[in-house]
């Protein structure tokens, strides 16, 4: 017999042009009067300051995620507003005061947009408080707002879908190997999200239109819902995932864009499984992501480094990985993959 489950999945989600405009309906529903607004630092600022002025009758403050003080209580909820920083912030903060969370993301350059979990760097600074969980209670997103973000960003939202394929089959794999929980709904979910946006990567991909981002957005809020039933980040997150991770941490985030780097993981991991690594590259090379570590900025010796370390970012994750690849086996799969 399995264990009990519980699901962290929104509640409630509002998409479409003028999206924004229901805020005050969505907060009037949960009662609160003291709110924190946690944004960017440039055009999410803009539209924080249109949403405080919708939520005018109640008492909120706007705060870019650097200001944040995670030790100040007192709001009664929560609303990040903007990309993956703010929002996951605004994630952090809800969890450790137990408040309401609304998310309003003005990109779609990542999954986190529905997901309960925040990103591996922040999980790593916030470690002492256990794992991070807060699923948000609604989601507004706006596309008319996601439509102006930059297309590069945009772009980086279908590369971060195109490694589910990867995180989909590294958790088939160590369900086989070691017995680790598997969840078919949860990974059919992810895997629908990235056949939708595969699907659709050519008509999408200059984000001209509404219905352009509507696409992308729903496959990323359905990753999402996936991981809130999984109760991990599992059905969206392998190895190609911890390569990416593992050149983050030694670039720095604000040197390279993530989705951008989990296209190079995916490419280079379905080598590994054995899979149409060049079905994978020519899909990306069709959207315009970078199919090159010359295209995404990113020096060979780091790339390397980052393939030879990646299965020690999250070690309880098995995955194709291993327990880790040679130099020499990560150089070869860097050049047979012709992404040096």
């Amino acid at each position: 017999m399995k264990q009990l489950e519980s699901f962290e999945i929104p509640r409630a989600v509002i998409f479409g042009p003028g999206a924004l405009s229901k805020t005050p309906q969505v907060v009037a529903s949960l009662k609160a009067t003291k709110i924190l607004i946690v944004t960017g630092r440039s055009a999410t600022l803009r539209y924080a300051n249109a949403v405080a002025d919708l939520l005018s009758e109640y008492s909120a403050e706007v705060l870019k995620y650097d200001e944040v003080d995670y030790d100040r209580s007192g709001f009664e909820l929560v609303l990040g507003i903007g990309g993956g920083r703010p929002i996951d912030v605004a994630k952090v903060y809800s969890y450790l005061h137990k408040k309401p969370l609304i998310v309003i993301p003005t990109s779609a350059s990542h999954d986190g947009i529905a997901s309960p979990y925040v990103s591996y760097t922040l999980t790593q600074k916030m470690a002492r408080h256990g794992k991070i969980v807060a699923s948000p209670l609604a989601i507004i997103a706006d596309t008319s707002v996601i439509l102006s973000a930059p297309s590069r960003l945009l772009k980086a939202g279908i590369g971060d879908l195109l490694g589910k394929i990867i995180a989909v089959r590294d958790w088939q794999l160590a369900h086989r190997l070691k017995g680790e929980p598997y969840s078919e709904y949860a990974a059919h979910l992810s895997l629908t999200s990235y056949k939708i946006v595969a699907a659709n990567s050519a008509r999408i991909k200059n984000f001209v239109r509404e219905e352009d981002v509507r696409v992308l957005v729903k496959a990323l809020i359905g990753c999402g819902v996936a991981m809130g039933i999984a109760g991990s980040s599992r059905p969206c997150s392998g190895s190609e995932h911890l390569f990416a991770h593992a050149v983050e941490t030694r670039i720095g985030e604000n040197e390279a864009i993530h989705g951008e780097l989990v296209t190079l993981g995916t490419i280079m991991m379905a080598y590994l499984h054995g899979i149409k690594w060049r079905g994978i590259r020519k899909l990306a090379e069709t959207v315009g992501l970078p199919t090159t570590l010359r295209q995404a900025g990113i020096d060979p010796d780091v790339a390397i480094d980052a393939l030879v370390t990646a299965h020690t970012i999250r070690p309880d994750r098995y995955t194709i990985l291993g327990d880790g690849l040679s130099k020499e086996a990560a150089k070869k799969a860097l050049e047979d993959t012709e992404l040096i």
